[in-house]
């Protein structure tokens, strides 16, 4: 009842909300969010960036949740508005561009004047999304079907990702920049010590130390003990096969890490939102199911999968491939993750990477951020 509620709703507000587009139309002005106004963070930071530092005629609004949190953005000359006022829903409604990495909420009514670009969070194609998640109800399905409806145009990693999920699963048919992540451009262009040594000082690692990263995605039916491993057998690996004294990252969902005991034993990194500077600096990533692996197999640094819950997540959230045949090793518990350290092959890995990206039909290059900048400047008077 609450769902069709919630739907009908959603309809309803499409309508009235229209009052929102009288007054001044900007045609430069690019209003970002990212995650729904919780974060700065993912492919809008790096579009947004760019478009600031390259093109200053171009006026720059950020929404958040908690726009006091990001104050020192206003120093830059960057306007902050608190996503879903109503003074953000003017601004969403009165400007040109509209950047996010996240669908709009079904009940924004985007006008076909406005240039409406989803950069989504994430590429490849492993946990199923949009109409191919059927554990979705039909109430958020449909809402997804009508917010669907404002013309939006897609940023794609790969040919997979455009025919799998936003062809297929997206049902999208508008346009789709095939060019890249923004967020990834940073990782093509590695050995700049003085950032990488800017990043490690902000997490606290110690000088000399490889860095490990482990960075799993979030589940509700997951207790947070399940997601942590033995970090001292784990670096005792790490050491055993790559040389070098190890520091171990976590990076989760901030509910997980607000459950978990303290420990020496690895740093919290969830507090720092810009998840590429981490990959930048880390030497091996272990996640589960998240995309950060895609981005970080761009490095040709060892990606390895930890899922220990694997069929229950294939059941209950569906995965559009079998794990397995993905180039990342898998291990399902703390003592396969062990063998699979000690026994990490780097050619056959270097191998498996460049035939993946390749079936893919990657686009990654490490020119996203301006492709698409230069497209926004191609639309301001089309």
């Amino acid at each position: 009842m609450i769902d069709t509620i919630k739907t009908y709703l959603a309809m309803i507000l499409r309508i009235l909300l229209r009052v929102f587009r009288v007054g001044k139309f900007h045609k430069k002005r690019v209003l970002f969010f990212s995650f729904f106004g919780t974060k700065y963070s993912c492919n809008p930071v790096f579009i947004s960036d760019y478009l600031r530092k390259n093109y200053p005629d171009f006026e720059i609004a950020w929404a958040f949740v908690d726009p006091d949190k990001y104050r020192a953005l206003a120093e830059k000359g960057i306007k902050l508005v608190k996503y879903n006022s109503i003074e953000f829903l003017h601004i969403l409604l009165t400007s040109r561009f509209i950047i996010t990495n996240s669908e709009i909420p079904s009940w924004y009514p985007i006008t076909k004047k406005q240039v409406y670009i989803n950069t989504w969070h994430g590429g490849g194609n492993l946990k199923r999304v949009g109409a191919a998640y059927e554990k979705e109800t039909k109430g958020k399905q449909l809402r997804g079907e009508i917010a669907r409806k404002n013309d939006c145009i897609y940023i794609s990693s790969s040919d997979t990702f455009t025919q799998t999920t936003l062809r297929d699963s997206f049902h999208s048919t508008g346009e789709v920049l095939s060019c890249g992540m923004p967020r990834n451009d940073i990782l093509f262009k590695t050995g700049n010590k003085d950032f990488e040594r800017k990043v490690r000082e902000k997490l606290g690692i110690p000088e000399g130390n490889k860095v490990l990263l482990y960075a799993p995605t979030y589940r509700e039916a997951k207790d947070a003990g399940e997601y942590v491993f033995d970090c001292k057998s784990v670096k005792e690996a790490l050491s055993q096969r790559f040389g070098g004294e190890w520091t171990v990252l976590y990076r989760m969902h901030y509910f997980v890490m607000n459950t978990l005991e303290k420990s020496t034993e690895y740093i919290d990194a969830t507090s720092l939102e810009d998840m590429q500077q981490i990959l930048y600096i880390s030497d091996v990533l272990i996640t589960d199911y998240s995309s950060s692996m895609w981005d970080f197999g761009l490095t040709g640094r060892p990606c390895l999968v930890y899922a220990t819950d694997l069929d229950y997540y294939e059941k209950n959230r569906g995965l559009y491939v079998d794990i397995h045949t993905l180039p990342f090793p898998v291990s399902e518990n703390n003592e396969e993750l062990i063998k699979t350290i000690r026994s990490f092959d780097a050619d056959k890995y270097r191998v498996d990477l460049e035939a993946y990206y390749k079936e893919l039909g990657s686009y990654e290059q490490g020119n996203a951020t301006e492709y698409v900048c230069n497209y926004l400047v191609s639309r301001v008077d089309k």
